[in-house]
């Protein structure tokens, strides 16, 4: 008898249908549990949806590193720069730049770089596993990332990164002029070195991909209830998830609700340090010819990614909630940093989105029961490799819902470990 035969099905609820949320359902799903998705907005239009596209499977570096502090009030002034802060969040934000700030000693960075990595050991599974399932390899463009510098200085400055990469086994290649023309024939030839990740993926279009994982779940008898989750009620194993129109009872809730997954889980008793991380994208027209595959312009903090419905650009974090309305301003400077590394492109913006990564201080997500609840499973903080770390992230929930062994030291994805 295998290990999945032994499983008790279930009725679970999953808070949240982002890339972890209908992961996690999907996961679910195959070990025989009865499965609600809530979610109160389209799949297609959430954190899953705006990013840079990217299975980053060398993203182990953390982005709390030694000297991130000093370079912060550099960044804040710079008006192209990649960081700017809501002050009148900055109370709230308080525990979280605290617990960022400490994470940066180089034995916590590289601590937080290795947790990183033994989930990225498993992502590439985990998405083979749903793309299969799914019938979305026509979204899967297995064309590697590069990612580029245009000076001697800043690529001296990636030093840590590439100690990171070779002592976490990612696998790379150090890449120089005419190298990087040669891979990306549409850059400008403005760029002196580079870092190629072979093994890296591009998807063409991440909001239908999870839009379609979403509808093969529903296809196989899962149910997506479109509504707010307000609250919890009931006990172990005897769940009541609570809406604003209505109130659904479930044995087990596995909460992967990005940046808002904090606020559910405090009905658990557990405050979990994690925020929202604001990013931003502008869709510009896709140049001719185009990129073969993501592109990161590491002196700028941003990322060009080909898609199918355009060329999209993103960057920025923005420190500020999930409350403030957008702000384009510095995104829309950054354009014309896009003009000048890409050839034949049209500044033209398309369409301009706004979304949270959800973002633990160390870039390490958690991945654990409640304390004193093993009914309610976090899945959440994947930061800026979300996308990456969701299959993988959704096929642990199940894990732990089953009781079954994730093949991962669960140790550093605790809940109530320290900041």
């Amino acid at each position: 008898m295998t290990v999945e035969d032994q499983i008790q099905p279930r009725k679970v609820a999953v808070i949240g249908a982002g890339i972890t949320g209908i992961s996690a359902a999907l996961f679910l799903q195959r070990d025989g549990h009865d499965v609600t998705v809530f979610e109160q907005s389209d799949p297609a239009t959430g954190t899953s949806s705006g990013n840079a596209g990217v299975i980053s499977l060398g993203g182990c570096v953390p982005v709390s590193v030694p000297g991130i502090l000093g370079r912060v009030p550099k960044m804040l002034l710079d008006p192209y720069g990649p960081l700017s802060i809501r002050w009148g969040y900055l109370p709230k934000l308080t525990p979280w730049l605290l617990g960022f700030v400490r994470n940066s000693r180089i034995d916590r960075v590289r601590a937080n770089a290795s947790a990183k990595a033994a989930l990225l050991d498993h992502a590439q599974s985990a998405y083979d596993i749903l793309i299969s399932a799914t019938g979305t390899e026509d979204l899967v463009r297995r064309s590697g990332l590069l990612k580029i510098y245009e000076s001697d200085e800043t690529f001296a400055q990636a030093a840590l990164d590439i100690e990171l990469y070779r002592a976490c086994n990612r696998r790379f290649d150090i890449i120089n002029g005419n190298d990087i023309l040669d891979l990306e024939p549409a850059l400008k030839p403005v760029f002196k070195h580079g870092l190629y990740f072979d093994d890296n993926s591009g998807i063409r279009h991440p909001g239908q991909l999870v839009v379609r994982f979403g509808e093969t779940f529903t296809a196989q008898g899962g149910t997506i209830v479109r509504e707010r989750v307000a609250g919890f009620s009931g006990s172990h194993s005897k769940r009541v998830v609570e809406t604003d129109n209505d109130h659904y009872a479930f044995e087990r809730i596995v909460v992967a609700a990005g940046s808002w997954s904090s606020k559910l889980m405090k009905r658990f008793g557990a405050r979990i340090v994690l925020d929202a991380e604001r990013g931003y994208h502008i869709m510009l027209p896709q140049p001719e010819p185009t990129l073969n595959g993501p592109v990161a312009l590491m002196d700028h903090s941003i990322f060009v990614s080909p898609m199918e419905h355009g060329l999209r650009m993103t960057s920025g974090v923005e420190l500020g909630g999930n409350e403030a309305p957008a702000d384009y301003t510095r995104i829309r400077r950054m354009m014309s940093i896009v003009g000048a590394s890409v050839e034949g492109v049209q500044l033209e913006e398309q369409s301009a989105w706004l979304g949270f990564r959800p973002s633990t201080p160390s870039g390490v997500p958690f991945l654990d029961h409640a304390p004193g609840n093993d009914d309610i499973v976090l899945a959440a903080g994947g930061g800026h490799i979300g996308m990456t770390l969701g299959p993988v992230n959704g096929r642990i929930a199940a894990d732990l819902v089953a009781g079954r062994d994730p093949g991962v030291d669960m140790t550093p994805y605790r809940i109530d470990r320290k900041f």
